[in-house]
């Protein structure tokens, strides 16, 4: 039941959510993945817990080759954990990538 939600801007200029499971996201995004390259990096990260639930805030790199020196994207994942006793799962990963509208924080980058 974990679904995968990137915010993007839509042909018709809004921004909305796009929510896939984690199947439908790997169909999406394998081709490009496969042709381009893709490996995030986490750089950052905050996190609230309360109970059996936690919610993260992680930023992240992301570069064609593991090795290319500066990331061609970066963003950040708020990702919602939850612990039923025994182990902890991923219930959910939205994220938004960074672009000329939106810049991660100051308080969201490497100290």
């Amino acid at each position: 039941g974990a679904r995968l939600i990137p915010v993007g801007k839509r042909p018709e200029g809004e921004w909305a959510p796009r929510v896939l499971d984690p199947n439908a996201y790997v169909e999406r995004a394998s081709p490009v993945f496969a042709r381009d390259g893709f490996f995030e990096k986490e750089v950052a990260r905050s996190t609230e817990t309360f109970g059996h639930i936690v919610h993260a805030f992680s930023t992240y790199e992301a570069r064609r080759k593991a090795d290319d020196k500066e990331p061609f994207l970066r963003g950040i994942n708020s990702i919602q954990l939850v612990n039923d006793g025994t182990r902890w799962a991923i219930v959910t990963v939205f994220w938004e990538a960074e672009s000329d509208a939106v810049k991660v924080p100051a308080k969201y980058l490497p100290k």
